[in-house]
């Protein structure tokens, strides 16, 4: 990343109701932090409908919402 930049996918990233950005993936920001790259994000409401294809491309069936998918996330962490 440090001799490349970014390569992939953007990372997504979602506006919660109070405002704030929430992040899927820490991992490759933080890579991208210590590597002085620009991260690549594409930000979706909180309230956004996820599309067929994301809830089967990220394993996120059970979530209709970005909101429910970060919400799904969060409590998943210990």
């Amino acid at each position: 990343m440090k001799k490349d930049g970014w390569k992939g996918d953007s990372v997504d990233v979602i506006k919660m109701p109070d405002g704030k950005l929430t992040n899927m993936d820490n991992t490759r920001i933080l890579a991208a932090r210590e590597a002085g790259t620009n991260v690549k994000a594409k930000v979706h409401d909180f309230n956004e409908k996820l599309t067929p294809e994301i809830q089967e491309l990220r394993g996120r069936e059970k979530y209709n919402t970005w909101g429910e998918a970060i919400k799904g996330h969060i409590n998943k962490q210990s």
